[in-house]
């Protein structure tokens, strides 16, 4: 049974004019995204910026409300839970946030950023407190020396080791990583990576990884979903998406991934026309057809999201 189900999530940005704030349009921020976690497995969403893969996580986490659509865990619709079970439910879904440095209080030191989950979801002495969080520390490659520290005195991968051992803090099924490593360095980005893969082997934990760099991705899921305009449109096991892609958007993503190994041969990049249409007024149908090479008359009806193969999923007219 997956630990995470999201059945056909949507989340819509007013957009007011006039004197009474009149709701003229909507953003169509996320449109109808439908995928399913497993325990202790990774699943990375991929996509341009403003794609609409941020928003997707934090309305699974409901710090935005969805408009739409249905966030299952363990089978137990979040919409639906009252304020309690809602707040004890948060314990089992944490996030790693993209900036190391804004995501941390800079007013607490390190030991009182690590704490506060603990004092917030269970009934601890000061003692019991300060031994788990460096028991935390040191599990995420910290000294326990350091708790008395402030976020300024750490370097950006080490900040981020912050951060995942406050996720870490209320014991977490889910762990949604938005975009955890971009805004390190490479050689710390791998260092953050295996202590992510390490930590899930260790405690089964499940990750949603987005992420735009494919090759990361590559690295650490087991499934990979790809994102355009506020739609899923493929997704597929890790090796078959990156050995076998078939949307055309999937295809020329890939493209543009440069291999570092001088001696094999680079595929030349799909280049496509135009640029990523506004999720105020997205294209009817197929939101890539006007830049897909393929298009077709058909691309002007919205493609199903469905099961082609075992496991592999696609929202494309190509392949109806």
């Amino acid at each position: 049974m997956p630990v995470l189900e999201v059945e056909n999530l949507k989340k819509y940005y007013p957009v007011r004019k006039g004197f009474f704030q009149k709701t003229v349009n909507h953003v169509k921020a996320v449109d109808g995204v439908s995928f399913f976690l497993n325990p202790g497995e990774t699943l990375g969403l991929v996509g341009e910026s403003g794609c609409g893969k941020t928003t997707v996580g934090r309305s699974v986490l409901r710090l935005t409300r969805p408009t739409g659509g249905k966030v299952l865990f363990k089978g137990e619709d979040l919409s639906k839970m009252n304020p309690e079970a809602l707040r004890m439910t948060r314990t089992s879904l944490q996030i790693i946030f993209q900036d190391p440095f804004s995501s941390l209080n800079p007013r607490m030191n390190v030991g009182q950023i690590i704490a506060e989950p603990l004092k917030n979801f269970e009934h601890l002495s000061g003692k019991q407190t300060r031994h788990r969080v460096a028991d935390l520390m040191t599990r995420v490659g910290l000294r326990s020396t350091q708790m008395g520290r402030y976020p300024h005195e750490f370097s950006g991968g080490q900040r981020q080791r912050i951060g995942i051992a406050r996720a870490l803090a209320v014991n977490p099924d889910v762990i949604i990583c938005d975009e955890a490593v971009s805004a390190l360095d490479v050689s710390i980005q791998a260092q953050i990576i295996n202590l992510l893969k390490d930590l899930q082997e260790e405690l089964n934990l499940s990750y949603l990884f987005i992420a735009h760099d494919l090759s990361v991705v590559e690295y650490i899921s087991h499934r990979v979903a790809v994102m355009y305009l506020g739609r899923i449109v493929e997704s597929a096991p890790d090796r078959t998406l990156y050995e076998k892609p078939l949307h055309p958007y999937t295809k020329a993503l890939l493209s543009a991934v440069p291999i570092p190994d001088p001696l094999k041969c680079q595929e030349e990049s799909i280049i496509l026309p135009g640029d990523v249409p506004s999720p105020l007024d997205p294209p009817r149908g197929c939101t890539f057809h006007p830049r897909c090479p393929m298009a077709m008359e058909k691309c002007q009806t919205r493609p199903v999201y469905r099961e082609i193969e075992p496991d592999h999923f696609i929202a494309c007219h190509l392949y109806t």
